[in-house]
C-alpha cells in the first residue's frame, strides 16, 4: 500500500490532537487510552515500558516531576500504511518547559526540546489505537 487515504489521515492527526491534548492536560488515563492493553513504549533513554498501564503510570510520574510545567505540540510528519489495519505515524513533537530537561535532551535556546515518536498503530474492529511507540530526541546539531 502506497498512498495514504482520507481515513488514514485522520487517524494520524487524531493521534497527534490527542498526544498533545491529553498531555497538556496531564491526564494520565486519557493518555493511556491511545494505547492497546499490550502495548510497548521505549522512551528516549531506552527503556522499555510494557502495557498501556505502565506508559500512562510513566507519563504521570514524569508531570509530578520535571515535566509538571510542560506544554506539548504535535503534527504529522509521515503516516505509511503498512497494510489495511496497520499503520505507521510519525509525529514531530515540541516540549517547553522541562525543569530539569530529560537525561540525553537538547534543550535548544527557548527551552523547547524536540522528540520524534514513531507510533505503530493496529485497528481491531473500527477503533485505532497505538500497539508499539518508539520516541527519540533530537540531538543538538554540533557547531551550532
Amino acid at each position: 500500500m502506497s498512498s495514504v487515504s482520507p481515513e488514514h489521515e485522520a487517524v494520524a492527526k487524531g493521534l497527534a490532537e490527542t498526544f498533545a491534548r491529553t498531555w497538556n492536560a496531564q491526564d494520565g488515563e486519557a493518555y493511556g487510552e491511545a494505547y492497546w492493553l499490550e502495548a510497548e513504549l521505549v522512551d528516549p533513554t531506552g527503556q522499555i515500558w510494557d502495557g498501556r498501564n505502565a506508559i500512562a503510570a510513566m507519563h504521570v510520574a514524569l508531570w509530578e516531576g520535571p515535566a509538571r510545567t510542560t506544554h506539548v505540540e504535535a503534527r504529522v510528519r509521515r503516516v505509511r500504511p503498512v497494510e489495511a489495519n496497520i499503520l505507521v505515524v510519525d509525529l514531530e513533537v515540541s516540549v517547553r518547559g522541562f525543569a530539569p530537561a530529560p537525561p540525553g535532551a537538547a534543550v535548544q535556546t527557548d527551552g523547547t526540546v524536540e522528540a520524534r515518536l514513531k507510533h505503530v498503530v493496529e485497528r481491531r474492529n473500527s477503533e485505532w489505537k497505538i500497539i508499539a511507540s518508539q520516541n527519540t530526541f533530537v540531538a543538538a546539531v554540533p557547531g551550532s
